[in-house]
């Protein structure tokens, strides 16, 4: 059996950052304008949902800050995305990639570390072989 540890982050992931990726990826100039075009509603949409998955530490009201939103318009996107990305495709695909670029660029390596079960019980042996030497040396 294998135990996987998750992508380290080199830094936090900001909205901003995120927002400038999915402006860059759909070729969007700013998806915080105010108009409701289909093509710049699902942009913010998926900015919304990479945004709530990849920001650490980040409320609602901070991720619809960097596009002029509120928070109760973030959450209504969330929803809208879960929605239309059954309907369109496109969306999901889009988003798959931009958290992948995500994750090439603020991930320390690409490459998930693996752990044997095997691993942890050599490492647990060692450390009560540590912790009966030290034991045996209080006592004497």
């Amino acid at each position: 059996m294998e135990i996987e540890k998750k992508y380290k982050l080199k830094k936090l992931v900001s909205a901003i950052d995120i927002k400038n990726l999915v402006e860059k990826e759909l070729q969007i100039n700013d998806i915080g304008v105010k108009t409701r075009t289909r093509e710049l509603s699902q942009a913010r949409f998926i900015y919304f949902k990479l945004a709530k998955n990849l920001c650490r530490y980040k409320s609602l009201a901070a991720i619809g800050r960097a596009v002029n939103r509120d928070h109760a318009t973030v959450i209504n996107g969330l929803k809208k995305y879960n929605v239309e990305a059954k309907i369109d495709r496109y969306m999901d695909d889009v988003y798959e990639s931009l958290q992948d670029t995500i994750e090439e660029k603020f991930a320390l390596n690409k490459v998930k570390h693996k752990i044997t079960i095997e691993d942890i019980i050599t490492k647990i042996e060692q450390i009560e072989i540590k912790l009966n030497k030290l034991e045996n040396e209080k006592n004497n």
